[in-house]
């Protein structure tokens, strides 16, 4: 079992939370003994590993999957169509952290050939921390470790992952280690990243989760879990048969741990209140990735960069300085840090190649959209793909000789070869169906020669190499339980 605990429903924080209370009070009196509160407000980034937005309701889920999440939407701004740049967790968060594209931070690659973080980038914690902040992440995933580059310029660095992915950090586990860092801290501004992995694969919801959602045979039991590494490795080796019927069962556990998430998330939301933190931080939730369920008949994540992978959640609240709303303008990962920079009153370094959202929050206020153009790259298991969306139209281009998918992962091929590319109206079609290419190739042209002119434009504005991994055997271990690596040393087993 990956977790043995009550699965706690109740969002509030309990005996923890009131037991740090008063140190955090004491903390808030010595500060203004000191002569008053910190001058800029804190930053608390949440990152909920492989969620996919439409599985919240304030997305459109039906199910109430996250009626804490959705609360806390309802006070902030919604960004309805914000999109990852990458399909797997190095490149889409290393793009987050450092409103870079993956073409541009170098981070990224295949086992045994991964690349970390250039040393050259900057980072979002790096900002923070010139600028006074207590700098803390709480993560539980091997490619959000100092060994990547990623959390590198954290000053407390609670980095967790474990040799096989039955045995993580449950999201109860994760919310108190926040709390306390919380209730810790000090006077100063912080900036805490906290990062969730419930939602990952393997697929085994705590009670009373599992009742609510599961399949009827998997209700009671939790013998049946779903994406374990045996499972991935088999399923890639064309050894593990899948069907329609077998992933919308392991869609239901995953919806149990979308659920239990959601409570513990809450739970640290309404912590932060109690600690007397919350009107003076700015409070920013996402994913970095979704996961597929048979949606382009294939299962999981990395493979592709249709919408089920590429649109995720993104929701910010800040109490006084945000009037609350939805925002239905396409946006990327790479605006986000911009957008911390001017809500925190800091310069954002020259090299973000991003752009604050504000001004679309305060445009949105009298119904102005302005879809920004949004590129992404990646493919775990195959020839590179890259999208381009551009207005209302999507296109996704394999590189020439491959579909883009490989070949176990189930997904259909693309249309054509070499260079095969499909068209999509993200905005009509949001489930990605409707392949317009084949019927309008003039369009395709266009969007083709748009996507290398910007992909040009961004490498001359900043482009790095990323700096080869050598993975101990410790961390080769890690990877390998994740699924990363087959029994034969193979590379390339699941994508995270």
């Amino acid at each position: 079992m990956k977790r043995a605990l009550s699965g706690q429903s109740d969002k509030k924080p309990g005996a923890l939370v009131r037991g740090l209370r008063g140190l955090a009070i004491l903390s808030l009196w010595q500060a203004a003994a000191c002569g008053g509160q910190p001058d800029q407000p804190s930053v608390l980034l949440v990152i909920i590993d492989t969620l996919r937005a439409d599985k919240l309701g304030t997305y459109g889920e039906q199910q109430g999957l996250t009626p804490y999440i959705d609360a806390f939407a309802e006070q902030g701004v919604v960004f309805e169509n914000a999109s990852s740049h990458a399909p797997w967790t190095l490149p889409a968060t290393a793009s987050l952290l450092t409103s870079l594209y993956p073409l541009q931070h170098g981070a990224g690659g295949f086992l045994p050939n991964f690349t970390a973080l250039d040393p050259q980038v900057r980072t979002l914690a790096s900002v923070f921390r010139e600028r006074g902040y207590v700098t803390g992440a709480i993560v539980n995933v091997a490619f959000l470790d100092r060994t990547f580059g990623l959390t590198r310029e954290f000053e407390h660095l609670d980095a967790q992952h474990f040799e096989s992915n039955l045995k993580v950090r449950s999201a109860q586990d994760t919310t108190d280690a926040a709390l306390a860092w919380l209730a810790e801290r000090g006077d100063e501004p912080f900036f805490l990243l906290v990062h969730y992995f419930d939602t990952h694969a393997v697929y085994d919801p705590p009670q009373p989760f599992r009742r609510r959602f599961a399949a009827a045979q998997d209700r009671e039991s939790g013998d049946h879990i779903f994406g374990t590494r045996e499972q991935m490795i088999r399923l890639r080796a064309g050894q593990l048969e899948i069907n329609r019927h077998i992933i919308k069962r392991a869609e239901k556990l995953y919806d149990g741990e979308v659920a239990y998430t959601d409570g513990q998330v809450g739970r640290l939301f309404d912590g932060l209140s109690e600690l007397g933190l919350a009107g003076d931080t700015l409070q920013v939730l996402t994913s970095d990735h979704g996961e597929e369920f048979w949606d382009h008949g294939g299962f999981e994540h990395g493979h592709t960069l249709y919408s089920e992978l590429t649109h995720i959640p993104l929701i910010m609240r800040f109490d006084g300085r945000l009037e609350p709303g939805r925002v239905s303008a396409g946006v990327g990962h790479v605006d986000v840090g911009p957008t911390l920079c001017e809500l925190t009153d800091i310069a954002a370094p020259e090299q973000f190649t991003g752009h604050s959202l504000v001004p679309l929050v305060r445009a949105a206020g009298v119904g102005a959209v302005e879809h920004r153009s949004v590129l992404a790259h990646g493919n775990f298991w195959g020839p590179p793909l890259s999208s381009w969306r551009e207005g209302a139209d999507k296109l996704i281009l394999s590189a020439p000789g491959g579909t883009g998918a490989h070949e176990s992962s189930g997904a259909p091929e693309l249309t054509g070869t070499p260079g095969a590319a499909q068209l999509f109206s993200w905005l009509e079609d949001r489930r990605e169906q409707r392949d317009r290419a084949p019927a309008e190739a003039g369009r395709v042209e266009e969007l083709t020669d748009n996507l290398r002119a910007a992909e040009l434009l961004l490498q001359r504005q900043y482009s790095a190499p990323g700096a080869r991994v050598e993975l101990s055997d410790a961390e080769r271990e890690v990877l390998r339980g994740l699924g990363y690596v087959g029994d034969d040393g193979a590379g390339g087993e699941a994508g995270d």
